[in-house]
């Protein structure tokens, strides 16, 4: 700042003065090099010069103590003329909630909707005509192989018994007869072949129209459960007419996936978390998955091996949720994902150390419930800002908060 004053009458001197606080010597200081810079040198060549000179003196004096009176009360008004960083005030804190990172274990997984359903399958088909008449199990039923699963009711072979029996009583009882008179000689040997060849064909058609009537009585081929009746008691089937299904004792899941799924690393022997009941878990792994597609959606058959142990405690039909884990970390440093700023650009977090936010790149893995895998070189102590990131940068103050429930 620049301040004009007088030297002696008709003179003015400038006077470039920086007011601080508690400057003031400096003030006086400059005040007096100047007055001593501008002065004329004093007179001595008579009396009356050097009187002059006197009163000039005193009046340079008298002027530096008002200059002097005014420049302090402009230090009063001013802080100072240094720069503009000198004048700004500190930045205030960002208030933080803040978090310790946590060890976990994270996997990255698809979930699908499965069926528990049998790994063999056999569906038991009507071979004669004929009517239900007996269902002896009901579905979930076990039966073992060799088991009457169903019973038919066919008048027709009936009657076709009846009549062939007959039919083979005459003609064998009368190969007998004839085989006597033969002996005695009072028949014919031809009258007796004939005898005999009408007992045989009789016999045959016994045989054979006994086959069918046993074919009223369905027997399971396989030990297993029944999964589904077709038929109703007293419903008429055909020949070919599914009446059951069943299904042997092991067991598999069976769920349909999605093409772009099984790019993502779903094959034979990918690990598996199966949900069943109320929250109960087990392990598998993929069995088997079909050649081909399906329908136009392009859905492929994924079946999933259930242990021996297990089957009883699902039943057959029942929906399960599977979970096919295709990526999984153990005990890796974890953070929500809340924490996480930049994500789609340069991931970064920030580091609360020192009442002061410390900008950390990190590297991101495997995401799971809110919860996001990290990687950067942590000292075990730093806790990392969850709130108010768009606020912070390297290096700003703030004023963190440590939350109590750890929840991303």
């Amino acid at each position: 700042m620049s301040f004009r004053h007088f030297t002696s009458p008709g003179r003015m001197a400038d006077v470039a003065i920086c007011i601080r606080p508690g400057s003031l010597s400096e003030v006086e200081n400059q005040i007096r090099i100047q007055n001593t810079s501008t002065r004329t040198t004093p007179w001595v060549k008579s009396k009356s010069a050097k009187k002059e000179h006197i009163t000039m003196t005193t009046y340079d004096k008298t002027i530096s103590k008002l200059t002097i009176a005014g420049l302090v009360l402009l230090a009063a008004v001013f802080a100072g003329c240094g720069s503009s960083g000198e004048n700004e005030q500190a930045p205030r804190p960002v208030a933080v909630r803040t978090i310790l990172p946590q060890k976990m274990t994270l996997s990255q997984q698809l979930e699908y909707l499965g069926t528990v359903r049998s790994q063999d399958e056999v569906k038991i088909i009507a071979r004669v005509a004929g009517t239900v008449t007996e269902m002896p199990f009901a579905e979930g039923d076990a039966v073992q192989a060799g088991e009457i699963i169903a019973k038919l009711d066919a008048p027709e072979i009936r009657a076709a018994v009846r009549k062939v029996q007959a039919e083979k009583d005459y003609w064998c009882r009368r190969y007998e007869a004839d085989q006597r008179l033969v002996a005695a000689r009072a028949l014919p040997r031809e009258q007796m072949e004939a005898s005999r060849r009408a007992c045989t064909s009789a016999t045959a058609a016994l045989a054979e129209v006994n086959s069918r009537l046993a074919k009223t009585r369905e027997k399971a081929t396989v030990s297993g459960r029944v999964l589904r009746w077709f038929v109703e008691p007293g419903q008429s089937v055909m020949p070919g007419q599914p009446i059951l299904l069943l299904g042997r004792s092991n067991l598999e899941i069976q769920t349909d996936v999605i093409e772009e799924d099984l790019q993502r690393g779903i094959a034979v022997g990918t690990p598996v978390e199966v949900e069943y009941g109320a929250g109960q878990y087990f392990p598998a792994r993929v069995s088997e998955v079909a050649p081909t597609s399906k329908g136009p959606a392009r859905i492929y058959t994924v079946k999933i091996a259930i242990a021996d142990s297990l089957v009883d405690k699902l039943r057959n039909g029942a929906s399960v949720n599977v979970n096919f884990i295709l990526q999984e970390s153990n005990s890796t440093l974890a953070l929500p994902v809340s924490a996480i700023a930049g994500r789609d650009t340069r991931p970064h977090l920030f580091l609360i150390r020192a009442d002061r936010a410390i900008l950390q790149p990190v590297e991101l893995g495997i995401e799971q419930d809110g919860w996001v895998e990290v990687k950067f070189p942590w000292n075990g102590s730093d806790a990392v800002a969850i709130s108010n990131l768009s606020g912070l940068k390297d290096g700003v103050p703030v004023f963190s908060v440590a939350s109590r429930e750890v929840q991303p």
